[in-house]
């Protein structure tokens, strides 16, 4: 006893529902969860960032109304400048990976779409069809 064509199709379908549930579980959700964590990782480093600079302002600040010399302020100017320098580093390669993740994402978003949508066809097809032949 062979298959008939709408029973693979539907065997297809069912297969392509269960790849495409794979794929949002192992690779979609576990990414779309580091983009999360990278964001909040990058929330959390844009406030550092703001409490360092205004660290170094209120040190270099104290140090000019103390007449401190100006060496000492130049220094700290120069903490301030490398700090921050730092900070930019790290705001340049979330960017990078967030524009990167974030392209892929949205594209296996809609292959997982077109999987789902395609196999739901399928295996609808199969069995309108199963029941049509049974009905015969």
């Amino acid at each position: 006893m062979g298959y008939r064509p709408y029973q693979l199709g539907e065997l297809l379908g069912i297969a392509l529902l269960l790849g495409s549930t794979a794929m949002q579980m192992f690779y979609l959700d576990p990414l779309k969860r580091e983009i999360e964590w990278r964001l909040a990782a990058f929330s959390i480093q844009q406030s550092a960032q703001v409490q360092t600079k205004a660290t170094f302002d209120t040190r270099i600040a104290l140090l000019q109304a103390l007449n401190a010399s100006g060496d000492k302020i130049k220094a700290a100017e120069a903490d301030r400048n490398a700090t921050l320098q730092r900070f930019q580093t790290a705001d340049a390669n979330i960017s990078d990976f967030m524009v990167e993740k974030e392209r892929i994402e949205d594209q296996l978003q809609y292959i997982v779409l077109a999987l789902f949508a395609l196999g739901t066809l399928l295996a609808g097809f199969g069995r309108a069809m199963e029941m049509r032949t049974h009905r015969d």
